[in-house]
């Protein structure tokens, strides 16, 4: 479902048990896709990237489609942004923008209402890699 990978070329592959096995964390926050506020349980993403810690400067995240985005990794660290599997307590459909959403907390945060976080807020994502 979702493989982490780092710049030796090491990687972690997650199916949606394992995610669900690590600690979750929830979000209510707009979206530009969506109407009103959402709520969304995943993991976040900086317990995801832990193993790489120190090994890179960005993400480049990894959609199904093969849709990148490359995103700062000390954005990722500062903000509590999740990899969600849950909207509104249902697990996402890739027709829902699933089954993994990359989500920033843009109504905590308001420095991260902008296009290019929205760029970085890739759905069916697929993986994370560390460079």
């Amino acid at each position: 479902m979702l493989r982490v990978s780092g710049p030796d070329g090491s990687s972690i592959d997650y199916d949606l048990a394992a995610l669900e096995a690590m600690e979750s964390a929830t979000l209510h926050t707009h979206t530009s896709w969506t109407d009103g506020p959402q709520q969304f349980t995943g993991v976040r993403a900086s317990q995801l990237l832990a193993p790489y810690d120190g090994q890179g400067a960005s993400v480049r995240a990894v959609a199904l489609n093969d849709y990148e985005s490359r995103m700062d990794l000390q954005k990722l660290q500062r903000y509590p942004a999740i990899v969600a599997y849950k909207r509104n307590g249902q697990y996402m459909t890739t027709r829902d923008k699933g089954p993994l959403w990359m989500i920033f907390p843009q109504d905590d945060f308001p420095e991260l209402r902008t296009a290019e976080t929205d760029q970085e807020m890739v759905w069916h994502l697929k993986g994370l890699i560390v460079e």
